[in-house]
């Protein structure tokens, strides 16, 4: 196919049994960068770094399973007072239709309407819609999961734990939109076995996890491109191993400091 020819993108049909339903954390990362979000999902490729690392320790705060979100009817009915939250942690819906699942950090009902939250590291960026294209895709498919449920959704939220605040996301028919295209490109891509071609000189790239698994600037070199490739800077790993010899003994921390507990 020539670059002046024209694509029909078409929406990827349900998900079947031998299709794994694709997590809304992986759509974030394909809105992020296609290639990227290719590596994790199709390949399974990862590597931690000191920013994912941070991201499990803010989700570990919520990652706390308590009771269920009541039904929807349940939610409707005059048994519930209103204005009464009811907050849900941890819960995890799926969709054949969207080939999706997602774990919602927090969902708060009341007065009927169900409001998935993410918590999210770092502050909040100051842009005009409130959040990154990628983070408003997730809350996005977040909530389209709990209307597929039969839940009243109107907004989502973010939460930025550094900056400690909270922003709302309109669930209005952009976000649906975007929401529902990206699902169904990375369905697309990933049924194909195609794996993009990596961003273009993107600033994005130096402090990817998987810079040295995916090497955009090298593939783009081969591939014509005239700039020359950026230097990777691997961090030195300091970690060192532990051994312990005595037979039955216990090991404990202490802050970050490694302390014998005894016998």
């Amino acid at each position: 196919m020539t670059d002046d020819q024209l694509e029909l993108h078409l929406p990827a049909p349900p998900a079947s049994g031998d299709s794994p339903l694709i997590p809304a954390r992986m759509v974030n990362e394909f809105v992020y960068c296609p290639r990227l979000a290719y590596l994790m999902w199709a390949q399974g490729e990862w590597a931690e770094t000191g920013d994912t690392a941070e991201g499990h320790r803010v989700h570990a705060r919520v990652d706390k399973p308590n009771a269920p979100l009541p039904a929807p009817e349940a939610l409707e009915s005059e048994e519930t007072p209103a204005g009464d939250k009811i907050v849900s942690r941890s819960m995890t819906l799926a969709s054949a239709t969207l080939g999706l699942v997602a774990k919602l950090d927090v969902a708060e009902a009341e007065d009927g309407l169900v409001t998935p939250v993410d918590y999210k590291r770092g502050k909040r960026p100051h842009v005009a819609e409130g959040a990154y294209e990628p983070e408003r895709i997730q809350i996005g498919l977040q909530a389209l999961l709990l209307e597929e449920h039969g839940y009243r959704v109107e907004e989502g939220a973010i939460y930025y734990a550094e900056s400690r605040e909270r922003v709302r996301i309109p669930l209005d028919e952009t976000l649906r939109t975007a929401a529902r295209t990206a699902v169904s490109e990375l369905r697309l891509t990933v049924s194909q076995s195609r794996i993009p071609p990596p961003l273009r000189d993107s600033p994005k790239c130096p402090r990817c996890a998987l810079v040295t698994v995916c090497l955009p600037d090298e593939v783009r070199s081969l591939s014509g491109s005239s700039l020359a490739p950026r230097t990777i800077a691997v961090p030195p790993d300091e970690a060192l191993p532990l051994i312990v010899q005595s037979q039955r003994a216990r090991i404990g921390k202490d802050g970050d400091t490694m302390v014998p507990m005894g016998v």
